[in-house]
């Protein structure tokens, strides 16, 4: 049933590596597209949470310790859907992974409207509902990352990944306008508007996504970035493949065995301390 997230690998067109780096262009950038507007619009069905909250407290009487509650619940399933799901993603098309769980998260954002209200069934329900939604985004960038990385050559890939970056910026930005046009122009100033409408647009995005674009060039028959641009490929890459590695050994010796992902992985935790706080 989810066949189309598998990763689909053609043979090598036997085609001149010129040519071939021709065709490269389009589909990478679709691609890149995919991954960028539909991170973007994560946000829009993310933030608009913060920007609703006093409408939320004004229309049903919630309190700020419920409101912690439903944030709370979207942080946890977010922190274990980063692990748990990104892992699950790794193999799979992860170009196709992101609009999926676009439009899942967009179906919890509607089922989140839905149970708005101020009874102890509502806030449950939207608890439920807005942890869901954490869950379905925590692959976003993983997902975006992994996509890039498989398309672009190094020399170029810090400049695509940095422009990438700037898709959650846009979104965050963007998140108030699209949350306040909702709500005023078309539900008569009523806050459920800052959670359908974004939903929607998300909807709408995701489906677009998947029809366009896929993780690698090799999906297209183009082969391997480095191959297409003459470089070297890495010599773990070179290791994983000799040896046959399954996911769970790669990640055990490249991930948890490496002492700089834990002092990143630290010094992240103490910027978000920050960020969040």
């Amino acid at each position: 049933m989810l066949a189309f997230l598998n990763q689909v690998r053609k043979p090598t067109l036997d085609l001149p590596l010129d040519v071939r780096r021709k065709m490269w262009f389009k589909p990478f950038m679709q691609s890149y597209l995919v991954v960028f507007i539909g991170y973007l619009t994560m946000y829009l069905i993310r933030k608009n949470f913060n920007i609703a909250q006093n409408d939320m407290i004004s229309t049903y009487g919630l309190s700020m310790t419920e409101l912690g509650m439903i944030g709370l619940g979207f942080s946890i399933t977010y922190g274990v859907g980063k692990t748990l799901v990104s892992y699950y993603a790794d193999g799979k098309n992860t170009k196709q992974f992101l609009p999926f769980m676009l439009i899942l998260s967009a179906i919890c954002m509607l089922g989140f409207s839905a149970s708005m209200g101020a009874g102890s069934t509502s806030l449950f329900l939207m608890i439920a509902f807005y942890a869901l939604s954490g869950f379905f985004q925590s692959t976003g960038g993983s997902c975006s990352y992994s996509t890039i990385t498989k398309w672009t050559p190094r020399r170029k890939r810090g400049t695509f990944l940095g422009f990438w970056n700037i898709s959650h910026n846009l979104g965050g930005a963007g998140a108030a306008g699209v949350a306040l046009f909702g709500a005023n122009y078309l539900f008569d100033g009523h806050v459920i508007g800052m959670f359908i409408f974004p939903s929607i647009i998300a909807l709408i995005v995701g489906f677009i996504g998947l029809r366009f674009g896929s993780d690698s060039p090799e999906s297209y028959g183009l082969g391997k970035a480095e191959e297409l641009f003459g470089e070297e490929i890495s010599e773990e890459d070179k290791e994983t493949e000799e040896n046959e590695m399954t996911k769970w050994q790669i990640f055990v010796e490249y991930v948890l065995k490496n002492k700089v992902i834990w002092l990143l992985c630290f010094s992240n935790i103490f910027l978000y301390v920050v960020r969040i706080g």
